[in-house]
Formats: C-alpha cells, structure tokens, sequence
C-alpha cells in the first residue's frame, strides 16, 4: 500500500512538474510576442530589400551592424606620378550612420521601403596637396606666424614669452637634427599650444635628393617628433631652404603633407635692423599670409610690434592648419 502511495505522488509531482514546464514554455512564447508587437518593427518594413519586420530594437541594430559593412566604402586618396605628371583625383568614401539607420527603422510605418543612412567620408590628401602652399585664403583677415627651427635656441624662451603675452599660436618647424639636441624645447612648444610641423629630419637641400631620401627626410622627422610631444605633428613640411620642385612635393603630397612656402619672407636670418623686418611684414601684409620667420635676435626686438600692428588692423594670427583649413570651408 506504501508503494502505491510513494507511486502515484512520483505520478502526481511529474504531471505538475511537466504542467508547469508548458505553462512556462506558453507564458514565455506568449510574452515573446507582446514585446514583438509592443516594441518591435511594423510589418512589412523593409531595409534595403531586406525584412526588419518584428525585430526587436537590439535585433535591428544587430542586423544593420552587419549589413553596414558591405555599405562602408573607404575614402580614396590623391595621389601624383611625376613620370606622366598625372594626378588620380581623390574619392569620397562612404559610412552608415547605424544609429540614425535603426531610429529610422523602429518608427517607420507598416510596409516602409528603407534605405540605409550613410554619410561622406572625405579623403585625408587631396588634389591640392600636390600644388606648394604660399597663403591661406585672402578674403579672410588671419594670417600665420611660421617659424623654421634649425638653430636659435637662445632666442626661443624670449620668442615664446611674447607670443603667450599676445595670446598668439605660431607654428613651428622643427629640424630632426635640432630636436635631438633640445626635446625639451620641442614639448614645450608643444605644451604652449603651438602646432610642431616639419622642417626635415636634416637642413639638407632636397632638390639635390633622390625620391627615397626625401621619404626618409619627411617621414624620419615625423616619428621624431611625435616620439618627442607624445602626439602627431601636424602634416605640413616646410623644406630646408625652401627648396620646391614638382618632385619634392609629390613625395610630400603622396605622404599626406602638404608642402608649405610663404607669403611673406623676413629674411630675418641675414638679421638686419627690427626695423627693417617689421616694415617688411606689415608693408606686405595680406589675408591669408604666411609669414615666414627664425629664431634671431632682431626677429624677437621686432616680433611683439610686428603683433601688435597686425592685430591692430583686424587681422587675427592663427596656425597654418587653421589657416587652410578655413581655405577649404
């Protein structure tokens, strides 16, 4: 009789058991399909020929996640071929804003056609970078101090005290040769928030280098400097001595810099009265002028009146990167 008894509630626990599982299995199908009809997508939408219908919100950003991979294009560079002087123009690449896509997709209507949102991407070296910078844009009151850096050390700490004084940011140019003896310089100026650009990694005369040496000059420079300041340089090359020809800024072009000259040339490494250098700045000035300067002595005398006149006529003095990219809006 026992056993009977021990039997039938082995038999009765099972059937609750097992009534519990399907009721559970039902409640949760059910439930499955409330926040199917409650919170997932209308029927009938469609992404790109593809059924977003009663998908949940992580559902849809799974899919479109997935989907905007095969939609991203990159952006495709300039590039230039001193042999045939051709220049291949650069492309706009393609993303997928996927957020903005599945926002679309959650509150569109029963049977809406969707398309996937993208955006352009634009090419980091275009066109223009295989043409020698000489001024920014001259229907803009701002110009740029540039200041190539091959020697002068006893001239930056006075330099650098008045650009802070006149709340001005300059861009520097650094020789390799130069950095390796005064790091300490180089991230201070950086620390100041001037821009750090490159002068060569040696105050050689690239009309007179091979194609691999200018690479070597340009790209060497640039892991220097960036090992020094903890960040990227700007890419904009000024080339020891000025010296340009096609070549020259096609190795610099294809690298991703632009080549950059001057407007205005103070000559002040010949280091005449401050008078003189002054007079040839302000009596030349212009939007968008790129004032070339060192770090000399009458340079310093004449820099914080030279400031002063320029920001008297309006003009205000901002980086090269700042200035360009003002050129490109």
């Amino acid at each position: 009789m026992k056993l009977v008894i021990v039997e039938r509630k082995k038999v009765t626990w099972f059937v609750c058991w097992a009534l519990l599982v399907v009721i559970s299995a039902v409640a949760v199908t059910q439930w499955s399909a409330l926040q199917r009809k409650w919170y997932g997508v209308k029927d009938g939408v469609m992404l790109e020929g593809r059924s977003m219908a009663r998908l949940l919100p992580a559902e849809v950003k799974k899919v479109v996640t997935e989907m905007a991979k095969f939609y991203t294009l990159p952006p495709q560079n300039a590039g230039y071929f001193v042999e045939t002087g051709e220049v291949i123009p650069d492309k706009e690449g393609r993303g997928v804003d996927i957020e903005a896509t599945v926002g679309q997709i959650l509150t569109a209507q029963p049977g809406a056609q969707l398309r996937m949102i993208t955006f352009a991407i634009p090419a980091s070296v275009g066109k223009d970078y295989f043409s020698p910078v000489f001024q920014g844009p001259a229907d803009q009151k701002k110009a740029s101090l540039t200041i190539n850096v091959a020697w002068g050390e006893e001239e930056l700490p006075a330099l650098l005290q008045i650009l802070k004084k006149r709340g001005v940011k300059a861009t520097f140019f650094f020789d390799g040769a130069w950095v390796k003896k005064f790091p300490e310089f180089v991230k201070e100026i950086h620390t100041a928030g001037h821009e750090i650009a490159n002068h060569g990694l040696y105050h050689g005369h690239p009309a007179q280098m091979g194609r691999e040496e200018l690479k070597r000059l340009i790209v060497e420079n640039d892991q220097l400097l960036a090992g020094v300041i903890g960040a990227e340089p700007a890419k904009l090359f000024a080339p020891p001595y000025g010296e340009f020809n096609e070549e020259i800024v096609a190795v610099a072009g294809n690298l991703g810099y632009r080549t950059i000259m001057w407007t205005i040339d103070t000559i002040d490494w010949q280091r005449p009265a401050p008078e003189v250098i002054i007079r040839r700045v302000v009596d030349k000035m212009k939007g968008g002028a790129i004032i070339l300067m060192h770090p000399t002595a009458p340079t310093v005398q004449a820099l914080d009146r030279i400031i002063q006149a320029l920001q008297g006529q309006g003009y205000e003095l901002v980086t090269v990167s700042e200035l360009l990219r003002k050129a490109s809006t």
